[in-house]
């Protein structure tokens, strides 16, 4: 009976809203297990990359195809540029801070660099009497990540610009080659924290990323019971306001109001209510 009144043309309209919710709903915990499983596949790339020995870039040069490469450990070894180390403007520490993060190219052999990413300072730090300050030892070798270049999603790559800039909003790899005398590396390293480096020692690095799964599987079981609960409580408000106009289910009857006397009360008269005295 229920399933016929769902259909039936006074309901029909709120039951087609209320399917295409619980379809809604349904598709947003699947989408949260999709995205559970590509964590998790991530997750596996970046255990394996990380077992993997680091890639030496004194001996070869980074792929143009990064995407089998990246987030492996590189070491390199060479000379830090600092006259023409660049700032990435509108960068948020966790906890709200806002700053720069520093990149200086490193010199390699047979007259080419590579951009690396030395870590993030304060706002306040990005003048050049502090940054002169913030050097690394030097000939000493490092270990970073390796990441591709930050060029506009789907577009192009960018053509090298002619006036050189000291601020950037990304590591847009083509574009800042034209205000280096030496060729780069089609990637960029992600400088990791050295062993014993106080971890708020300015530049700050980044550390490695947490091999976590997220809530996406709290987040789906919480729109597959949110589908459940939105099918049920229709179909039971059906299903009432149905019983109720085929006068199956009838109306709870109200409580008599208790009659009030208007008789005196007399002197002798034990028998009445309190509140009637």
């Amino acid at each position: 009976m229920t399933v016929r009144a769902l259909f039936s043309w006074k309901w029909l309209l709120p039951t087609i809203l209320v399917i295409a919710g619980m379809v809604l709903l349904v598709r947003l915990g699947f989408w949260q297990l999709d995205r559970l499983e590509q964590k998790h596949s991530f997750n596996t790339m970046m255990a394996e990359r990380w077992r993997s020995e680091p890639f030496d870039l004194n001996a070869q040069t980074l792929p143009a195809d990064l995407a089998a490469l990246e987030y492996r450990r590189v070491q390199a070894q060479g000379a830090f540029d600092y006259a023409r180390q660049i700032l990435i403007s509108n960068q948020v520490l966790q906890g709200g801070a806002s700053g720069f993060m520093v990149v200086t190219p490193l010199v390699l052999d047979d007259n080419r660099a590579v951009l690396v990413s030395r870590g993030w300072i304060p706002a306040d730090m990005g003048e050049a009497e502090q940054l002169a300050q913030l050097t690394e030892a030097a000939g000493a070798p490092l270990l970073g990540l390796a990441r591709q270049s930050q060029g506009v999603r789907d577009a192009p790559p960018s053509t090298p610009v002619a006036t050189p800039q000291a601020q950037w909003y990304r590591i847009d790899i083509p574009a800042i080659q034209g205000q280096m005398p030496y060729q780069l590396e089609p990637g960029y390293l992600e400088m990791l924290p050295e062993e014993g480096r106080a971890s708020n020692a300015f530049p700050m690095r980044s550390e490695p990323l947490a091999l976590d799964t997220g809530n996406h599987l709290g987040y789906a079981i919480q729109w597959f019971t949110f589908a459940a609960v939105l099918g049920f409580g229709y179909s039971m408000l059906v299903r009432q306001r149905t019983r109720q106009a085929a006068g199956l289910i009838k109306p709870a009857a109200t409580a008599a109001p208790m009659p009030q006397s208007n008789e005196p009360i007399l002197a002798g008269d034990q028998t009445r209510p309190v509140h009637e005295r």
